[in-house]
């Protein structure tokens, strides 16, 4: 069986015990042949989303958007649409119901050799709060998650710069999530922050920093592939890598067409894609009409060289 890294999954919400959770996650890797992989930390913004998420926002947000909405069919849109208050208060209970913090993954990672950490940043705490905090850990972990979406901040913006420096120094790396997410954030208004293009930015002012781009920049339920071509210009740089979770494969093997293979790496983005297990996204590489060296890179060669570049 290919042996295969996971460089994008979370513990399952629904399991509120850490290491029993990570016990899961493993479970399902391990029927996928999965050897080890990377659990990302989620802390999302709670009180930048009652600020900034409003009903007129959203209003604005649909209006500029309305043909797509129209002939989605996702329950959610409808929602947005005809009772936006409800919407915004039904995104703070699932924003709680997913939060899982770093020391919650950490705890996991310390249990479960098969998991490597990532911890989030954490936006309501402040770079001050956050670098002190990475101090502490990191020798564990990976490197961080940027949700520009779920943290509102862009990951260009000059404040991250500390949190940049420390990573680079330490020779960690920042994973950002790029597309659309699920429910407000599958319109384009709401997603604007979290452009492969503002990867790229970053990383060129830190060239000594990994970056990489979550999703390939196409997750959108309303516009797949909405910044996939951001995301080909961004792996241009010789500092910049794609994981292909939550992408679909027909991206995938537009990416190794158009710029190659070396710097996409495999991702489940489990448990988050409906209806789909890790094993899923592995046979749909591995159905992919590229060569079978392609495969192997993007399954296992490609982060394993990046896990032993950064002593993990």
């Amino acid at each position: 069986m290919q042996q295969v890294i996971d460089f994008h999954a979370h513990l399952p919400w629904w399991v509120r015990d850490p290491v029993e959770a990570g016990r899961v996650l493993v479970g399902v890797w391990e029927r996928a042949g999965i050897i080890r992989g990377v659990a990302i930390a989620v802390e999302p913004s709670i009180e930048a989303f009652k600020a900034r998420v409003t009903e007129e926002r959203i209003y604005n947000a649909v209006g500029d958007m309305m043909d797509y909405v129209a002939l989605s069919r996702l329950p959610m849109m409808n929602k947005l649409v005809y009772s936006p208050g409800e919407a915004v208060r039904e995104h703070i209970e699932v924003l709680r119901e997913h939060t899982r913090s770093t020391e919650e993954v950490l705890k996991a990672a310390r249990e479960l050799d098969q998991i490597l950490p990532v911890a989030s940043l954490n936006p309501d705490r402040g770079i001050s709060w956050n670098v002190e905090r990475l101090r502490r850990v990191i020798d564990e972990i990976v490197g961080v998650k940027i949700f520009p979406t779920l943290h509102f901040i862009r990951p260009n913006h000059r404040s991250l710069g500390r949190l940049y420096r420390l990573l680079e120094e330490e020779g960690r790396i920042v994973i950002v999530h790029t597309g659309c997410d699920p429910g407000v954030w599958e319109l384009p208004a709401m997603c604007s922050d979290a452009r492969p293009r503002l990867v790229a930015e970053a990383a060129r002012r830190y060239r000594d920093l990994v970056f990489v781009i979550a999703h390939l920049g196409s997750y959108s339920a309303l516009q797949p592939g909405i910044f996939f071509h951001e995301a080909l210009e961004a792996l241009g740089l010789d500092n910049v890598y794609s994981d292909t979770s939550a992408a679909d494969p027909f991206f995938v093997k537009r990416a190794v067409e158009e710029v190659g293979g070396d710097k996409l790496l495999f991702g489940s983005d489990y448990p988050y894609i409906t209806g789909t297990e890790p094993r899923d996204w592995v046979n749909a590489i591995l159905e992919l009409d590229i060569p079978g060296r392609v495969k192997t890179a993007i399954l296992y060669n490609n982060a394993s060289r990046l896990l032993e570049r950064i002593g993990l």
